[in-house]
This record gives structure tokens, C-alpha cells and sequence, in this order.
């Protein structure tokens, strides 16, 4: 019995040998590899950081588009551009104006009545920058119009624009 108490008593707070090797072992493997990946191989967070931007700039090419020199838009009748603009349309803005465009939260896009404009140029300037609580023109006030500056990007508002226009007579080119 006291060789048992004893034996105890003297492992006790150790961990067992193999424990303690692949403990040190780790601490070995993480210096060389952090030698190895900084100094041997030269990688940098940065320089990976550039690879992946790059990567995605060539699968994924910016798509910017820009309204015509008199504010119109230029995929206005474009076939190709009204279905590519009722999808981001039924997916994105028809959780606020309906998928009939009658307005819920947000306003009515296929009567008479603009509120912040009825040119392309204006429209698209809403679209892109949004409208707060305070600018809403809406009576009554609703919600705001988030901005879809990061969320869509130019040729997409431009795409829903000539989905607009093609459901709504009212919203003019210039």
C-alpha cells in the first residue's frame, strides 16, 4: 500500500512522457515552419492578400456601367438587361415595393407619382445613394431607401432601371 502512495505521490502534476514530446515537438514545428514560410519561402499576408484580389478582379470582372452624356440609362429596351434587371428586381426590391411594384414599405414604381425624381439620372441617383427617414418624401414616412452602391454596383441598378422603365411609362430618360 505505501508503494502505491508513493508512486502517486511522486507522478502527481505530471503529464505522461509522450504528452510532453508531441508538446515540445509542436513548439519545434511551429518555429521551423514560421522560419520556413517567412524567411525560405517569402510569403506575406499582403502578397497573398494581392494574389486573391487579383484572382477575383480576373474571375469575376468589374462590371461598371455609366449613364449616357444626357443622364439617360443606356440598357433602356435592352431585352437582355430588363430579365437580367426583374431578377435583381424580384430577389432584392420586392421585399419593399412588391412584385407588382405597388409599393409596401416602400413607395408605388408604377404610377405617376416619382417623389425624388422621374429621370433616369435621378432615379439612379436614389437607387445608388439611398434615401434616409429624414429625406423620405413619402407621407407617411415608411422606412428609408438603403443605398445599393456596394449591394449592386452601377450596371445592375442600371438593369433594374430598364426593368423600371419598361413597366413604368411615367419614368422618363431625360
Amino acid at each position: 500500500m505505501q508503494n502505491d502512495e508513493q508512486e502517486i505521490i511522486t507522478n502527481r502534476g505530471w503529464l505522461p512522457t509522450w504528452w510532453m514530446l508531441l508538446f515540445y515537438g509542436s513548439i519545434v514545428f511551429a518555429i521551423g515552419y514560421v522560419a520556413y514560410m517567412h524567411g525560405v519561402a517569402g510569403w506575406s499576408q499582403g502578397k497573398q492578400y494581392g494574389e486573391e484580389v487579383a484572382d477575383f478582379d480576373k474571375n469575376f470582372p468589374s462590371q461598371t456601367a455609366k449613364l449616357n452624356d444626357d443622364g439617360s440609362n443606356p440598357f433602356r429596351g435592352d431585352a437582355a438587361a430588363i430579365a437580367a434587371g426583374q431578377k435583381t428586381f424580384d430577389g432584392l426590391c420586392a421585399a419593399c415595393h412588391k412584385a407588382d411594384m405597388t409599393g409596401l414599405v416602400g413607395p408605388n414604381l408604377v404610377d405617376a407619382t416619382w417623389l425624388h425624381g422621374s429621370t433616369d439620372k435621378e432615379v439612379y441617383k436614389v437607387i445608388l445613394e439611398g434615401v434616409t427617414v429624414e429625406k423620405a418624401l413619402q407621407n407617411p414616412v415608411r422606412g428609408a431607401m438603403p443605398a445599393h452602391k456596394t449591394s449592386l454596383g452601377s450596371k445592375k441598378i442600371m438593369e433594374v432601371m430598364a426593368y423600371l422603365a419598361s413597366r413604368s411609362p411615367s419614368l422618363r430618360a431625360k
